[in-house]
């Protein structure tokens, strides 16, 4: 008799373990999270995810219309704010699924985003490698946002922005994390991409289809904003950027597209020295780079020399900017800190040192490797 018992015994403990799981379907997952600041309180939105019909799909099943569920609350700090959203919410809430986070420029410049970094540092569930932005639209409707197809906000560009930046690199993502160092470092400048809703170039089922776009980025230092730049100002940057993979030069002569060039993979190396007492730093770019049109018939040679001029011309422009506007877009400080920390210590005015007109040099190296099924140089002669 004992012996029959035993086993049904062990199965009742071991089994005892599961009571206390919940369905996917029973719990509500925070997917983003908004941060804006309005009236002297700090606003704070959640979008909300659903996994079962996201399920559904990963299973080989057909594609649901997306939901999308947005909470907003508003208090005296982000915490007191994300807590008034408890009471109505009705479910358990899980926040171990965050994937991004947007804080809106009125919360940039009220420095909100240090309290708010504060609360994600202390929280075990929220984990650093979330993609941070920033935004001057409305958060709901950012939020509202969907992709294309009826697919998930799971696969929107809130969390999924690498997919992107591999196939066009130009404004590199953020994880929390970098955000972090880059903010807590004195001689750092941080790039925040900036996010837009690109309310023209979409239609689906025969009406607009608002699209979440990365518009420009906006610089932070030491958790302040200084300023937000749009996209067509910033084309020196992603010679500048780290793990650049695939960008595209179009190359003008007299004004006018001669060529497209899609580069890989671009090198950036800099060099530091002191020139009338400042500190003048040199930018070195080697890539490669293949044709992907060509409107007129030009040797190697002078493509070559023309999309090393386009290069240098784009470096130069973004330093002026950043001159201009008082921005150390290039992060030159940062250079500066880490190859000379006397000449930094020196020079620096709140972590920062100022920029004059003999401050960067640049030069470009850079090889067209391949011209795709046709030749190169045919109509050329060369």
């Amino acid at each position: 008799m004992r012996k029959r018992l035993f086993p049904v015994i062990a199965s009742v403990i071991l089994l005892s373990g599961c009571w206390d799981t919940r369905n996917i379907d029973h719990i509500v997952y925070i997917h983003a999270i908004g941060v804006d600041y309005k009236d002297g309180q700090v606003v704070a939105y959640v979008q909300l995810v659903g996994f079962t019909a996201l399920a559904k799909v990963e299973a080989g099943g057909g594609k649901e219309k997306a939901a999308v569920s947005i909470g907003k609350a508003a208090g005296e700090t982000f915490n007191i704010a994300t807590d008034k959203i408890y009471p109505s919410i009705q479910q358990r809430v899980s926040w171990g699924h965050v994937k991004s986070i947007v804080f809106t420029k009125r919360a940039l410049q009220k420095g909100i985003v240090a309290d708010v970094i504060d609360v994600l540092n202390r929280y075990n569930e929220i984990r650093h490698t979330a993609w941070v932005y920033a935004t001057d639209e409305p958060l709901s409707e950012l939020f509202e946002a969907t992709p294309l197809l009826n697919a998930s906000s799971y696969y929107s560009l809130l969390s999924n922005p690498e997919e992107i930046f591999q196939q066009s690199s130009f404004i590199r993502p953020i994880r929390l994390s970098r955000l972090i160092v880059d903010m807590d470092e004195k001689a750092d400048t941080a790039r925040l991409p900036y996010l837009t809703l690109d309310r023209r170039r979409w239609i689906e089922n025969k009406k607009p289809k608002p699209m979440l776009a990365v518009s420009g980025v906006c610089f932070v230092h030491h958790y302040s904003l200084q300023q937000c730049v749009r996209r067509s100002d910033l084309e020196g940057l992603r010679w500048l950027e780290h793990d650049i993979r695939r960008t595209p030069i179009y190359v003008k002569q007299k004004g006018k597209t001669v060529a497209s060039l899609v580069v890989r993979d671009p090198k950036t190396k800099w060099s530091v020295k002191v020139k009338d007492g400042e500190p003048a730093f040199t930018v070195q770019v080697q890539a490669q780079g293949a044709i992907i049109e060509l409107r007129k018939p030009l040797s190697r040679k002078q493509l070559t020399k023309l999309a090393e001029q386009t290069v240098k011309q784009e470096i130069r422009r973004l330093y002026e900017l950043g001159k201009k506007q008082q921005i150390d877009i290039l992060n030159l400080s940062e250079q500066l800190y880490r190859q000379r920390p006397d000449l930094w210590k020196k020079h620096q005015i709140n972590g920062l040192i100022p920029l004059h007109n003999n401050t960067l040099f640049v030069n470009v190296e850079l090889v067209i490797s391949a011209s795709g099924k046709e030749k190169l140089n045919y109509r050329a002669g060369d």
